[in-house]
Protein backbone atom coordinates (compact mmCIF):
# COMPACT_ATOMS: atom_id res chain seq x y z
CA UNK A 1 0.00 0.00 0.00
CA UNK A 2 2.90 2.29 0.61
CA UNK A 3 4.93 1.43 -2.29
CA UNK A 4 1.28 2.41 -4.51
CA UNK A 5 0.53 5.69 -2.80
CA UNK A 6 -2.57 4.69 -0.80
CA UNK A 7 -0.59 4.63 2.64
CA UNK A 8 1.10 7.72 3.88
CA UNK A 9 2.90 6.60 6.75
CA UNK A 10 3.80 10.27 7.64
CA UNK A 11 0.04 11.04 7.86
CA UNK A 12 -2.01 10.34 11.15
CA UNK A 13 -5.37 10.53 9.33
CA UNK A 14 -3.62 7.55 7.41
CA UNK A 15 -2.60 5.86 10.65
CA UNK A 16 -5.77 5.84 12.46
CA UNK A 17 -7.75 4.50 9.35
CA UNK A 18 -5.18 1.57 9.17
CA UNK A 19 -5.80 1.01 12.67
CA UNK A 20 -9.19 0.81 12.59
CA UNK A 21 -9.63 -0.79 9.42
CA UNK A 22 -6.16 -3.51 10.15
CA UNK A 23 -5.43 -4.11 14.08
CA UNK A 24 -9.00 -5.69 14.59
CA UNK A 25 -8.41 -8.31 11.83
CA UNK A 26 -4.68 -8.41 13.11
CA UNK A 27 -5.95 -9.07 16.71
CA UNK A 28 -8.17 -11.75 15.65
CA UNK A 29 -5.64 -13.87 13.98
CA UNK A 30 -3.50 -13.37 17.11
CA UNK A 31 -5.87 -14.69 19.22
CA UNK A 32 -6.49 -17.32 16.81
CA UNK A 33 -3.33 -18.57 16.77
CA UNK A 34 -2.84 -17.97 20.66
CA UNK A 35 -5.72 -20.41 21.16
CA UNK A 36 -4.58 -23.12 18.85
CA UNK A 37 -0.98 -22.86 20.46
CA UNK A 38 -2.15 -23.44 23.86
CA UNK A 39 -4.75 -25.92 23.09
CA UNK A 40 -2.22 -28.81 21.79
CA UNK A 41 0.13 -30.60 23.07
CA UNK A 42 4.22 -30.78 22.22
CA UNK A 43 4.77 -34.06 22.59
CA UNK A 44 7.97 -35.50 23.99
CA UNK A 45 10.93 -36.11 22.28
CA UNK A 46 13.44 -38.88 22.24
CA UNK A 47 17.01 -38.04 22.88
CA UNK A 48 16.11 -34.45 23.31
CA UNK A 49 16.16 -32.35 26.03
CA UNK A 50 13.06 -29.91 25.11
CA UNK A 51 9.91 -28.78 26.54
CA UNK A 52 6.77 -30.76 25.99
CA UNK A 53 3.11 -30.44 27.65
CA UNK A 54 0.44 -28.01 27.20
CA UNK A 55 2.07 -24.45 26.56
CA UNK A 56 -0.31 -22.90 29.07
CA UNK A 57 -0.07 -24.61 31.50
CA UNK A 58 3.77 -25.07 31.14
CA UNK A 59 3.61 -21.38 31.69
CA UNK A 60 1.49 -21.47 34.48
CA UNK A 61 2.27 -24.47 36.50
CA UNK A 62 6.12 -25.14 35.47
CA UNK A 63 6.66 -26.64 39.05
CA UNK A 64 4.29 -29.63 37.41
CA UNK A 65 7.25 -29.88 34.10
CA UNK A 66 9.87 -29.70 36.43
CA UNK A 67 11.31 -26.96 35.65
CA UNK A 68 10.29 -23.27 37.69
CA UNK A 69 9.43 -19.22 36.98
CA UNK A 70 12.18 -17.84 35.79
CA UNK A 71 10.43 -14.21 36.52
CA UNK A 72 8.04 -13.94 39.46
CA UNK A 73 4.36 -12.96 38.70
CA UNK A 74 4.09 -10.03 40.64
CA UNK A 75 7.33 -8.70 38.80
CA UNK A 76 5.84 -9.27 35.36
CA UNK A 77 2.48 -7.73 37.13
CA UNK A 78 4.64 -4.57 38.42
CA UNK A 79 5.80 -4.16 34.58
CA UNK A 80 2.42 -4.67 33.19
CA UNK A 81 1.23 -1.73 35.35
CA UNK A 82 4.26 0.31 34.59
CA UNK A 83 4.59 -0.21 31.03
CA UNK A 84 1.19 -1.28 29.51
CA UNK A 85 -0.10 0.71 26.99
CA UNK A 86 -4.21 0.35 26.76
CA UNK A 87 -4.82 -1.05 23.42
CA UNK A 88 -7.78 1.09 21.82
CA UNK A 89 -11.05 -0.63 21.41
CA UNK A 90 -11.73 0.22 18.05
CA UNK A 91 -7.76 -0.15 16.86
CA UNK A 92 -7.59 3.98 16.45
CA UNK A 93 -6.95 6.75 19.43
CA UNK A 94 -10.03 7.34 20.90
CA UNK A 95 -10.29 11.11 19.66
CA UNK A 96 -10.40 9.53 16.42
CA UNK A 97 -14.30 7.52 16.94
CA UNK A 98 -16.11 10.46 16.36
CA UNK A 99 -14.62 11.59 12.66
CA UNK A 100 -14.96 7.99 11.60
CA UNK A 101 -18.69 8.32 13.88
CA UNK A 102 -19.44 11.18 11.47
CA UNK A 103 -18.12 9.31 8.30
CA UNK A 104 -19.66 6.61 8.39
CA UNK A 105 -23.16 8.28 9.88
CA UNK A 106 -23.58 5.39 12.98
CA UNK A 107 -22.54 5.83 16.29
CA UNK A 108 -19.53 3.68 17.56
CA UNK A 109 -21.23 0.84 18.98
CA UNK A 110 -22.80 0.24 14.91
CA UNK A 111 -19.52 0.72 13.72
CA UNK A 112 -18.79 -2.63 11.87
CA UNK A 113 -15.29 -3.88 11.99
CA UNK A 114 -14.00 -5.68 8.42
CA UNK A 115 -14.44 -9.17 8.52
CA UNK A 116 -11.47 -9.80 5.61
CA UNK A 117 -8.27 -8.16 4.21
CA UNK A 118 -10.32 -7.38 1.03
CA UNK A 119 -13.30 -5.29 3.07
CA UNK A 120 -10.23 -3.74 5.44
CA UNK A 121 -8.49 -2.82 2.45
CA UNK A 122 -12.09 -1.40 0.79
CA UNK A 123 -12.73 0.76 4.18
CA UNK A 124 -9.29 2.08 3.96
CA UNK A 125 -9.48 3.04 0.67
CA UNK A 126 -12.98 5.00 1.14
CA UNK A 127 -11.92 6.18 4.84
CA UNK A 128 -8.64 7.89 3.66
CA UNK A 129 -10.21 8.91 0.15
CA UNK A 130 -12.79 11.02 2.07
CA UNK A 131 -10.93 12.23 4.48
CA UNK A 132 -7.74 13.49 1.71
CA UNK A 133 -10.98 15.19 -0.03
CA UNK A 134 -9.95 13.38 -3.23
Amino acid sequence: MIDSGLLRIDGPVHLECLGFCFIPLIQRDLNSFNHLWNSHRIRQQRNVEAPNGIPIVSYYQPEAYGTRLLCELETIDRIQERYFVKKPHFGCKDDFIPVLEHLCEMRREHLSIPESIERATSLFLALTEILDGS
